[in-house]
């Protein structure tokens, strides 16, 4: 059974939300807690025609480039986290 990281994280790219730079906005400029910067801002999806395999792809660089991972293991962990994330469970 897959897993979802350990919150609080990104809902579209599982991103951990550590530093107040990294949340979303909401239209009216407030934080968004349920999506990260790069996914979400100004109240809206920055790529919202994305499907989940393009956002597998976008993922895996930043998991090689930041955790070490091969592609393979990268790969792995973006299709066994993603369809857990509340944007593409709510789309299946």
């Amino acid at each position: 059974m897959a897993h979802a990281p350990m919150g609080p994280f990104c809902q579209s790219c599982g991103m951990p939300l550590t530093r107040p730079e990294d949340f979303g906005s909401t239209a009216d400029g407030l934080r968004q807690n349920d999506y990260c910067s790069f996914c979400f801002d100004g109240g809206q999806f920055l790529q919202p025609d994305i499907t989940i395999d393009q956002m597998i792809e976008f993922v895996m660089r930043p998991m090689i480039q930041s955790i070490g991972l091969t592609d393979v293991a990268a790969r792995a962990v973006a299709e066994e986290m993603l369809p857990c994330l509340g944007r593409w469970s709510r789309a299946a």
